[in-house]
């Protein structure tokens, strides 16, 4: 990353947390309307985009990187009803899916050599290039995963799949967003996939990235330190 990009990555990062705080203020003053939904009815298609990309999550991804993809996935859809965005189901949820699969034991390179968002990317474009998936189709899926760890994603310039791939993200790590969704369907979302074990998962205390990237530009701002729970309250 270039100075300007590293600037540019903390600077969304504090966004997020101001975006958070007008959140719990609007909540608190009741002027923030969160959404509600039965989590089925935001199940993916079964089209044959997402079977091939939920097929490659489940043989390389350990249980609990899985469930914080389908939290992504579900998050980010949420804040689509919310805000009433429009975007393709199948698209988010390949994106959303796989979009750590850079933290997988088998992938190559390895943290310490490469931006595992980059590198993800990259994989997950090769591997539905050769499932027969339409290149641009592949580049989508690919260019979400690279840009998740952004903070904010542009949905003019990136796309609306790429936007919420990145919210649901950041939604499941340090909860920016969650109070604009009704907290039954936390709870249901949650219980869907338990978060148990995400931050050994995601390596968030011991992944030795490569210097300068936007991984290691998050992890040394929090102090190599773990985010607290941010739906503790939800799962105790």
């Amino acid at each position: 990353m270039t100075t300007l990009e590293t600037v540019g990555l903390v600077g969304n990062l504090m966004q997020a947390q101001v975006r958070g705080a007008v959140d719990a203020a609007r909540s608190a003053l009741g002027l923030l309307r969160p959404s509600e939904a039965a989590i089925e009815a935001l199940a993916p298609p079964q089209t044959s985009l997402v079977q091939d990309a939920l097929a490659l999550a489940e043989e390389t991804h350990e249980a609990a990187l899985l469930h914080h993809s389908w939290r992504t996935y579900f998050f980010g859809a949420l804040f689509a009803k919310h805000e009433r965005i429009a975007y393709d189901r199948s698209l988010l949820f390949a994106a959303a899916i796989l979009h750590d699969v850079g933290l997988t034991r088998d992938h190559e390179p390895s943290l310490c050599k490469r931006c595992f968002a980059l590198s993800g990317g990259e994989r997950a474009q090769r591997y539905l290039d050769a499932c027969g998936h339409p290149p641009e189709v592949g580049r989508k899926v690919g260019d979400a995963i690279a840009l998740h760890l952004n903070g904010w994603v542009s949905r003019r310039l990136h796309g609306a799949e790429a936007q919420l791939v990145s919210r649901g993200a950041f939604c499941d790590l340090f909860g920016v967003g969650r109070r604009r969704v009704a907290t039954p369907t936390l709870k249901a979302v949650l219980a869907a996939h338990p978060r148990a074990g995400v931050m050994e998962a995601l390596q968030f205390e011991t992944a030795q990235h490569h210097r300068g990237t936007r991984p290691a530009v998050m992890t040394a701002m929090s102090g190599h330190k773990a985010p607290r729970d941010p739906f503790i309250e939800l799962t105790n």
